[in-house]
């Protein structure tokens, strides 16, 4: 994650000289380096995430491929069943 940074004494004094008090302008420097805490994703996190699901994806792919086959050869051995209690008895 990335983790974005800020001069907050800078801040606070750019803001005081536009004329805000020093509580408001602290209030404000403050709410924002909270904000900043929050969890960035960055590109390499979203392209990480992207290829865990390509990843995951395909193993979905393999395991329905398996699950097909695994289907078709119980038709086939109960269609073989039948056929012998058909004709055989």
């Amino acid at each position: 994650m990335a983790v974005i940074t800020m001069n907050t004494h800078n801040a606070i004094k750019s803001l005081k000289e536009s004329g805000m008090d020093e509580a408001q302008a602290e209030k404000i420097v403050e709410i924002i380096a909270d904000l900043q805490n929050v969890s960035v994703a960055t590109k390499e996190d979203l392209k990480q995430t992207e290829n865990n699901l390509k990843a995951d994806l395909v193993a979905i792919k393999n395991d329905l491929d398996w699950l097909k086959k695994l289907i078709v050869t119980i038709g086939i051995a109960v269609v073989i069943a039948a056929i012998k209690y058909i004709f055989i008895g």
